[in-house]
């Protein structure tokens, strides 16, 4: 009971942060994203192979597409880490070409279904047409709970990236669920609020998203 009244409060705090973050907004947008991502594991180390397609403009224009391939190690049950490369294309901004390298360091802090998942990642990324390189940081914290008798995985989840030189770039806030329709698939369904710095004003962007997964 306990757990459900904290679930139930949980997810109405986060509803009411996401309208007063909007009401705050001179504009808004409203788009998805959409992915597939294919996952393979041996022993501790895995290897993935992930491509994602962004719309926005109310889901009328391309915003970017990549893809991302990398692998990784679960050093302990609890953390593990992955480097990865990715090939982004940006129709919103020029037709622009970037080419990123990423690190990420993950631990999970789990307490019978309840885990709370902290996530550390480096972008060095190189722009085609500029021919700059930039540097990123991203902090993502995520809590889900998992039903046993259910294959259901509710999550909350918040990110904020920091760009060397400019400071905070932009903030993501999710609500989602995570369902498992066969032993090696997933799908990842949620909603999420984007805010990010876009001189002179801040906008924001609502986005709705699914993500298949393939397991083996």
């Amino acid at each position: 009971m306990k757990r459900t009244l904290s679930l139930r409060c949980g997810f109405s705090l986060f509803f009411l942060a996401f309208g007063f973050l909007a009401s705050a907004q001179s504009e808004t947008d409203f788009g998805t994203w959409s992915s597939i991502q294919v996952n393979k594991s041996i022993s501790d180390c895995y290897a993935f192979l992930r491509a994602e397609h962004r719309s926005f403009q109310n889901v009328s224009s391309t915003e970017a597409w990549f893809i991302a391939t990398g692998g990784g190690y679960k050093f302990a049950p609890w953390i593990n880490a992955d480097l990865s490369y990715e090939f982004w294309k940006l129709p919103s901004a020029g037709n622009t070409a970037l080419h990123k390298g990423v690190l990420c360091v993950t631990g999970t802090l789990r307490r019978d279904n309840l885990a709370v998942i902290l996530r550390e990642k480096y972008e060095l990324a190189f722009n085609a047409s500029s021919k700059a390189l930039s540097h990123t940081s991203r902090t993502r914290l995520r809590t889900q709970y998992s039903f046993q008798q259910a294959p259901v995985t509710p999550y909350l989840m918040y990110e904020y990236f920091v760009c060397a030189g400019t400071g905070w770039q932009r903030s993501l806030h999710y609500m989602g669920a995570e369902i498992r329709i066969a032993p090696h698939n997933m799908i990842d369904i949620f909603y999420m609020y984007h805010l990010y710095d876009s001189s002179p004003s801040v906008k924001s962007c609502n986005l709705l998203g699914i993500g298949y997964y393939l397991s083996f």
